[in-house]
């Protein structure tokens, strides 16, 4: 899907199913991918998510993938566009999951923005 955020436009994938926390038993996961990738680096584990049930956001960053640039220069920036995101589909708190460089990502997402965070995940973090 693609969202306006902070008046760029972004790519979302959601695992293969519309993007409807209402519809799942779980709260709401964004998948974070690390430097020098994009939202596809989280195709196989994203597909097992959503038939799980799991409502996913799992963006392309800004300037990565197939949303516009250009890229946000440091771990804080991003981790300040996170909660743009989810008040771009109205989610106010959500599962932060990081991959590499999307961990120090959500773990400082964590630390500026706690009220948006329900609970953390970090892989290949270091």
């Amino acid at each position: 899907m693609q969202l306006n955020v902070a008046g760029k436009r972004c790519h979302v994938g959601t695992g293969g199913k519309p993007f409807d926390p209402a519809c799942s038993p779980y709260p709401p996961l964004l998948l974070v991918h690390g430097a020098a990738n994009d939202r596809d680096c989280w195709r196989r584990v994203a597909g097992g998510l959503s038939a799980a049930g799991c409502a996913l956001l799992v963006p392309d960053l800004p300037g990565h993938g197939l949303s516009a640039g250009p890229a946000l220069r440091s771990v804080e920036e991003l981790a300040d566009w996170l909660p743009a995101l989810l008040d771009a589909v109205g989610v106010e708190r959500a599962v932060l999951v990081g991959h590499s460089m999307g961990s120090l990502v959500t773990l400082e997402c964590a630390a500026r923005h706690p009220q948006h965070v329900s609970q953390l995940a970090l892989l290949g973090a270091s």
